[in-house]
């Protein structure tokens, strides 16, 4: 490309690369009120079967709905383990020393082409944590089946015990 050419194409870069930005800003977003819901999702699971486990289970023999309810809530349990363990690969912003080393410190770095640059990475990082954002959707999906599953239970557990 010509210097011409970049410069007609600086706004377009510019804007790509704020864009770029914002999505991977609210990814960001997403990410941390997953995580949010997912806390809720356990303390529903663990009231729930902490109510309805007290007064289902103080006979000697539990009955089967029970021991789905207890299996329900552990696989709660373990779904939101899986959206709260901590990840260190989630990219929502670039290195400042690759930045430099790369952009800045170079000589003759054309600030269109340094947008364009850091637009097309952090589409990249953006790719790649839909990936793992799509994962823990999934696990947050299937705690909330099992939440339901769970409440069912200990209803038809209760109602066997009366």
């Amino acid at each position: 490309m010509t210097p011409g050419q970049i410069e007609a194409r600086a706004p377009s870069y510019e804007l790509a690369f704020e864009e770029a930005g914002r999505a991977l800003d609210a990814q960001e977003r997403s990410v941390n009120e997953l995580r949010s819901r997912a806390g809720v999702l356990v303390a529903a699971a663990a009231i729930t079967t902490s109510f309805f486990g007290g007064r289902v289970l103080t006979g000697s023999d539990p009955p089967t709905a029970a021991w789905l309810a207890i299996a329900a809530f552990s696989i709660v349990g373990l779904a939101v383990l899986g959206v709260l363990w901590p990840r260190h690969d989630w990219e929502f912003s670039a290195n400042a020393t690759d930045v430099i080393s790369e952009y800045v410190e170079p000589e003759a770095v054309v600030l269109a082409l340094i947008h364009r640059d850091l637009a097309l990475h952090r589409s990249n990082s953006y790719a790649q944590n839909a990936h793992q954002l799509r994962i823990l959707f999934l696990a947050f999906r299937v705690g909330l089946a099992f939440l339901v599953i769970e409440v069912v239970a200990w209803v038809v557990a209760l109602g066997d015990a009366t």
